[in-house]
């Protein structure tokens, strides 16, 4: 594991990896900058993950402007409220009820907003495989091929202008609508789809997905109604809009404000209601905007996976219940790595494809009531590869329970927040990965901001990070329990990896108690390098096995230096470091290896074999990891570095640490 520790806090009162806070005036990000200074590590610590993102491989296809935005400012992602107003329409964000109109009126105006978001639609997209996707999403998670081919097919800017005036026009419709007379058992044919008014009674609407370019609304005005079959827009625009009653939504298959290349929403304003699907459901998009709106009651939300606020592929997901008292329950498909449990992506969560396609946004945000929620793994306020999920609680004493990879935890290049702004909460977290953790460049938070909280977790968790990940768990008041295994990882502990820090933070109030006890300083730390294991499937790796084996090194090198030029030149210059040729020959490798546009293959080749030529174009570099690696290089050969060199503070004021890798 790779952690490097800060514990942000007051400047007079601080402990090693763990501090009491300062009084609530002085903002967290101060506290955060103040700490980090007085650990010698600076606030460009903050910037590792923006570092290594921008001077890595390119982002992959469809990431949100928003997380490239948060790499560079993580502490940013705490705020809930803005990433809120950043990620859903102001028509919505904003959404209360209107003055009234006469029906016909105002229909009149919606079917002609309708009829502009269907041409625009119709305008951002080409045809594409639309039965693909909808027996993908029938099955679980929509799949590479199916994505990516959707991607192909559309206008993404096109697209998002679209979606915007039919969210903005269904808004400004539903508004209206719970005061005035709705004329009941109508069906209102637009051409280009329908519009449907239910009764007052207990109905049965039996629904199909709107596809390709049509337009589904459904008004009911009142009863216990039964929502069966699936409202998903798949390349189309879907609404439901239930006025009054306790509604029980039981979907065959996605639904319930569920978007591929369109635009879904459900709002309920009133009633104890009951959400169930199975995939892709209660506020999940790709390539879209999904959002499910409850407005008031007890409410029940199930889904098997993949929903209650689901954002991939650059889509918006969104639950927002703003009274009662909810459950929240999440299942899980099966792990091809036999992990803890299930996969389920769910609860303020987004999900990539690593290597092929971006996660999105998702957003759970609740407003009131004694919640609880329960998930198994990726679930909770989770991002994954490229994405941001943000589980947003208002109000209320809340339970949450997860298995691994929840409760505020970024993973492989994303942002993932859980935010808790008041009551007595409990955490518990089976397994590990959660709980404020930040898991291989990528940021996790877990913020809470009043009560009496009990945290339980085993290990990389409350206050962890890994890989150059950046950890926070900040709860701010209270007398809090926090429960772990006797593992390391965990309350502000870290290690460095790639010659970089990695941060984890834990901040608490005077009334902490810990279980084990808190063990007090622990020294900086450098995670291991990941040992080779030979033989070896991966190409890079077995590389590197046939040089350890090799009777003829020199053979052998014939065959790595003409891998220079190609993808594999980094496990060229690992190969350097664990057996070198001869001199001159290792010299022109090294050279080589410098001159490659990959500041990562540089800084590795840096490391194996160090010159002062190279090692002061490192300085001037703006990656860090080279930077480090010209740090080290300078140290090795003996030579004091540069008074002038534009380094940041954790590079010049701490001494240079191995790049393990």
């Amino acid at each position: 594991m790779n952690i490097h520790r800060i514990i942000p806090a007051a400047l007079l009162a601080t402990l090693a990896g763990c501090a009491s806070l300062p009084p609530p005036a002085e903002r967290l990000e101060a506290q955060v900058a103040a700490e980090l200074e007085r650990r010698g590590l600076g606030v460009e610590a903050l910037l590792v993950i923006d570092n290594l993102v921008r001077n890595g491989p390119p982002a992959p296809r469809a990431t949100p402007a928003l997380v490239r935005e948060l790499f560079a400012r993580p502490l940013d992602a705490l705020d809930a409220g803005a990433v809120f107003q950043r990620a859903v329409p102001a028509s919505l964000a904003g959404f209360a009820p209107g003055a009234p109109q006469p029906f016909a009126e105002l229909l009149k105006g919606y079917a002609e907003e309708l009829a502009r978001a269907q041409h625009a639609l119709q305008g951002a997209t080409r045809p594409f495989d639309e039965e693909l996707l909808l027996r993908q999403v029938r099955q679980g998670l929509p799949a590479p091929d199916g994505l990516l081919a959707l991607a192909d097919a559309l206008d993404a800017d096109k697209l998002r202008q679209a979606n915007r005036l039919f969210i903005d026009a269904t808004a400004r419709f539903a508004r209206s609508l719970s005061r005035i007379g709705l004329p009941e058992g109508r069906v209102f044919e637009l051409g280009f789809g329908r519009v449907v008014i239910g009764t007052r009674g207990d109905d049965v609407h039996q629904l199909a997905p709107a596809r390709g370019g049509r337009v589904s609304v459904l008004i009911d005005p009142g009863g216990n109604d039964e929502y069966r079959g699936s409202d998903l827009a798949l390349h189309g625009f879907s609404a439901i809009i239930d006025l009054a009653g306790d509604d029980r939504y039981t979907m065959d298959g996605a639904g319930l404000g569920a978007a591929l290349a369109g635009a879904s929403l459900l709002i309920d304003f009133a009633g104890n209601d009951s959400y169930e699907a199975k995939f892709f459901a209660q506020g999940a998009a790709a390539f879209g905007f999904g959002a499910l709106l409850d407005l008031g009651g007890d409410d029940r939300y199930r889904v098997e996976a993949w929903g209650q606020g689901f954002g991939i592929g650059d889509g918006v997901g969104l639950l927002w219940d703003r009274a009662g008292n909810d459950r929240y329950l999440a299942g899980g498909v099966p792990d091809r790595f036999n992990r803890a449990g299930g996969l389920s992506g769910a609860q303020g969560a987004a999900f990539g494809h690593r290597g092929q396609l971006a996660g999105g946004i998702g957003i759970l945000r609740d407003d009131a009531g004694d919640d609880a929620y329960e998930a198994q793994m990726f679930a909770q306020g989770l991002g994954y590869y490229y994405g941001l999920g943000v589980l947003w609680e208002r109000g209320g004493n809340d339970r949450y329970r997860a298995l691994q990879y929840a409760q505020g935890n970024g993973v492989h290049q994303a942002i993932g927040v859980l935010r808790e702004e008041s009551g007595d909460d409990r955490y518990d977290l089976a397994v590990i990965y959660g709980q404020g953790m930040g898991h291989d460049v990528a940021f996790g938070a877990l913020v809470d901001l009043a009560g009496n909280d009990d945290y339980r977790a085993h290990d990389a968790a409350q206050g962890a990070g890994t890989g150059n990940g950046i950890g926070l768990l900040a709860d701010r008041n209270g007398a809090d329990r926090f429960t772990t295994s006797p593992g390391i990882h965990k309350w502000g502990y870290a290690e460095w990896l790639r010659g970089l820090p990695t941060l984890a933070v834990l901040l608490h109030g005077p009334g902490a108690q810990f279980t084990p006890p808190f063990p007090g300083e622990r020294p900086l730390a450098v995670e291991p390098a990941s040992p080779i294991a030979c033989p070896s499937q991966d190409p890079g790796e077995a590389l590197v096995c046939r040089l350890r084996d090799a009777a003829n090194a020199e053979a052998a090198w014939r065959e790595l230096r003409a891998l220079i030029d190609t993808p594999l030149a980094g496990w060229v210059a690992i190969a350097l470091r664990e057996r070198p040729p001869a001199r001159e020959q290792a010299q022109e490798i090294a050279t080589l290896l410098a001159a490659r546009e990959g500041c990562n293959v540089r800084a590795l080749a840096l490391r194996a074999w160090p010159t002062l030529p190279a090692a002061a174009a490192a300085l001037r570099s703006s990656c860090y990891r080279l930077q480090s690696a010209g740090v080290a290089a300078y140290a090795r050969l003996g030579v004091a570095l540069p008074a002038d060199a534009p380094l940041p503070t954790f590079l010049r004021r701490i001494p240079p640490q191995e790049d393990t890798y």
